[in-house]
């Protein structure tokens, strides 16, 4: 990825090796996730994350920590520490954040505030466009461009017959004008790809009174200890 993005892929000559069809990877990839998620109800883990809102007022940063339980719903967290601006508050202010962000921001509050998915919820559904040779983490690695209905994606897989995911990036557009971008970093546990970082931005487009602007939204969240459940 670019510069200060979570992800190390780097653009010089790899080893050649004979290149599997985009579809080929995605299909290899999707049953292993079928094999290894049998029995599995849900993934707990502890989070650490870190919201920024950069805007014509200032910066205001919002740091929490707490248990997140990600299953085929939407991911849920428990708020149990949270800091504004370096002052502890009321962890129910954290808990209520997700729903003052929309207000304040629209869908885009709402998304960048959640916890990402585990990768099946969007790759099980996706189209596979293409594939390049590529690295990631240091890795040898296939690059899959996908295209998940909404968002433009690209994934890296470890080149193997049974492949990991190391990696996605997701791009698109969200309303108000605003560009939204998350990239997630996996880690394998008993055979599951679950996140283990993540970074999402959104620049929102607002309006007060007759001036227009722009509010740059960020969220970096760390997940460790994962437990299946």
């Amino acid at each position: 990825m670019r510069s200060a993005s979570l992800l190390l892929v780097l653009a010089f000559a790899l080893p050649a090796t004979a290149q599997p069809s985009a579809g080929a990877v995605l299909d290899a990839w999707r049953d292993g996730w079928a094999r290894a998620s049998v029995g599995v109800r849900a993934v707990d883990a502890r989070e650490r994350t870190e919201w920024t809102v950069d805007g014509p007022r200032g910066r205001t940063i919002v740091e929490s920590e707490g248990q997140v339980r990600f299953d085929d719903g939407p991911t849920e967290r428990n708020v149990e520490r949270t800091q504004v601006n370096g002052r502890t508050v009321d962890p129910a202010r954290g808990r209520g954040q997700g729903g003052r962000w929309q207000r304040a921001f629209g869908p885009a509050g709402r998304e960048v505030h959640a916890p990402p998915g585990l990768p099946d919820q969007f790759l099980f559904d996706a189209r596979p466009l293409g594939i390049a040779a590529d690295r990631a983490e240091g890795v040898l690695a296939w690059r899959v461009d996908l295209d998940t209905r909404t968002d433009r994606a690209e994934a890296w897989f470890t080149r193997s017959d049974s492949p990991r995911l190391l990696a996605v990036r997701v791009e698109g557009r969200r309303p108000r004008g605003g560009r939204f971008v998350r990239e997630i970093r996996y880690a394998r546990v008993r055979g599951l790809d679950v996140p283990s970082e993540s970074r999402t931005t959104f620049t929102v487009r607002q309006r007060r009174r007759l001036r227009e602007y722009f509010v740059t939204l960020t969220a970096v969240g760390a997940y460790s200890g994962h437990t299946l459940r």
